[in-house]
């Protein structure tokens, strides 16, 4: 099948979601400039076009994210195609680890991949990050608890960090 893509309607805002035979390759909740560059950037990296087509991993990833909404889901069971460089998908590894409802700082993330000081490097893997909420880059948050950098807006990271303890547990809400 061809790469296929659709936007869906959520709580939080309208996400572009795309995907290839292989897996899902965006989650995108930012501007329409930044939609409409991410969706360049992936028919750049994939040497094809995606249209809006059906395709049976757009359903289940729709799906699962309805559940995440509705606070029935904590973890994401889909294959991802996300194509980066060998540091990024270290650092995409390491947040899909990140419990639901749990925060961790850059400096806490550098030192987990064994690069401490490595907190700016971390913030710009998490940048690239094309599949968020599924690979929840939203977690990872400033050393002193405040919020930083979110291709979504930060109202938007606050808005799921809200969210997610809102159906976690008071004392699991701390970091991981």
């Amino acid at each position: 099948m061809p790469p296929a893509r659709r936007v869906i309607d959520t709580p939080l805002a309208p996400l572009m979601i795309a995907t290839t035979d292989r897996g899902i390759c965006l989650v995108e909740m930012g501007t329409p400039d930044r939609v409409s560059r991410e969706q360049t950037e992936l028919e750049r990296a994939f040497g094809e076009s995606f249209s809006e087509t059906d395709h049976p991993l757009l359903d289940r990833l729709e799906e699962q994210l309805h559940e995440y909404f509705a606070g029935r889901r904590t973890e994401f069971s889909l294959p991802l195609d996300t194509p980066g460089t060998a540091w990024q998908r270290r650092v995409w590894d390491e947040l899909a680890r990140i419990p639901f409802g749990h925060t961790v700082s850059y400096g806490q993330m550098a030192a987990r991949l064994g690069n401490p000081g490595g907190s700016r490097a971390v913030g710009l893997a998490n940048g690239r990050n094309r599949v968020s909420i599924v690979i929840p880059c939203h977690r990872v948050i400033a050393s002193d608890g405040t919020l930083h950098g979110y291709g979504g807006g930060l109202d938007r990271k606050r808005w799921l960090l809200e969210h997610e303890a809102a159906y976690t547990p008071a004392q699991l809400f701390a970091p991981a």
